[in-house]
């Protein structure tokens, strides 16, 4: 175990210093790809995307592991450990973790084939922070044979070494996109009277939109509805011709998110005929909330009191963040696992980091857990 966990960590550091955005994970596959070769693991590239692949260990039923592979667009902060050679692109979020456990799996089982009583088949994932989402054409590969669970972990800074968290129901939220365009024929703003004042109306659309979906919502679920960037108008003294709203829509239900979509859609018709202008409403990406399986979680429960004393937290307040892991639960029952990495700075900042020290329990505990697994399953 002690040189498969000096590999990881060689990888994790090459993998930290060359980070690739979604769908230019052109080095990172490589590194894949040659770090299993060497080891007389076959890496098969995906069909319908020019990075990321798959790798498997063992035969018959199948579970599988998602690792993402991609980084994120952000500077880091020059006072980390290991810097990104490539200013502006950051393994921000812990992909190069999920990567390099991914690998060391594989690492485990082939030197120690009599632990594993099925087929380990490890995902590497292309795109998960890009939109469209990368796992939504790896659903559509060539990978299902045989299977019949799919497991992913993510790494979080602010947690203990090791400490392993995860969710009974909803471990991720979904993430809808909204993008809204109010039209009306402009005008001066000498005469607000003779047009339509998209501006006014527009403030009025987006504090009586929250407010309605709000009230029209079971206050025993959680929607989060929010806009990012509101655009519109060229000058002070003419009232614009269109105003857009972009936002996202976080639920932790898929039936609220299919609920709250059409709120907006109905509030929408009747916020026009009021005011006479024209509102189109596009969801241009979705994805669904990531809902781990119960026999999984129960299942895993029961490995982890039987072989560990350390900390194991269920969370009672899933996050409202999405992770694209969703689109495969639509395929196989699934669980999602958050791993302590005892590191600093928050996810998606230049500041994040985690201590390489989560190798040694991350990979016990996810090996352990998958030999659990089959003889159980």
């Amino acid at each position: 175990m002690e040189k498969i966990i000096k590999k990881i960590t060689e990888i994790r550091r090459q993998l930290h210093k060359q980070p690739e955005l979604g769908y230019k994970e052109f080095k990172t596959t490589e590194l894949i790809r040659e770090t299993l070769a060497e080891q007389g693991i076959q890496f098969t590239p995906f069909k319908n995307l020019k990075t990321g692949g798959f790798a498997e260990i063992g035969s018959g039923k199948t579970l599988l592991y998602r690792a993402d592979i991609d980084a994120l667009p952000i500077l880091e902060d020059p006072k980390n450990k290991y810097i990104s050679e490539n200013p502006g692109v950051m393994h921000a979020c812990g992909h190069d973790f999920h990567t390099a456990i991914g690998l060391g799996l594989l690492l485990y089982f082939q030197e120690n084939p009599g632990e594993l009583k099925g087929k380990l088949r490890v995902i590497f994932q292309p795109a998960e922070e890009t939109t469209p989402s990368g796992a939504a054409f790896v659903i559509k590969e060539d990978i299902w044979e045989n299977a019949v669970a799919i497991l992913a972990i993510h790494v979080n800074s602010e947690d203990s070494t090791g400490e392993v968290s995860l969710s009974k129901n909803a471990a991720n939220g979904s993430n809808t996109s909204v993008n809204i365009v109010l039209k009306g024929p402009g005008g001066h703003t000498s005469r607000p009277d003779q047009s339509v004042d998209l501006i006014l109306y527009g403030c009025e659309y987006v504090t009586q939109l929250h407010t309605y979906i709000k009230n029209k919502t079971d206050p025993r679920d959680t929607v989060s509805f929010a806009f990012g960037k509101i655009s519109g108008g060229h000058a002070k003294n003419a009232i614009p011709q269109s105003i857009e709203l972009l936002g996202t829509l976080r639920t932790h239900s898929n039936k609220v998110l299919l609920q709250s979509q059409n709120l907006i859609d109905m509030f929408s018709k009747n916020f026009c005929k009021l005011h006479n202008l024209k509102i189109d409403i596009d969801f241009p990406s979705s994805c669904p909330v990531a809902i781990n399986d119960s026999h999984l979680v129960n299942q895993f429960l029961n490995y982890f009191s039987e072989n560990f004393e350390n900390k194991l937290t269920i969370l009672q307040k899933p996050s409202m963040g999405a992770d694209d892991f969703a689109f495969y639960l639509h395929k196989v029952p699934g669980l999602y696992l958050r791993i302590g990495g005892a590191g600093k700075g928050a996810a998606h900042t230049g500041e994040f980091e985690v201590n390489e020290k989560i190798f040694e329990p991350a990979l016990n505990t996810i090996k352990g857990y998958i030999t659990y697994f089959f003889e159980k399953s």
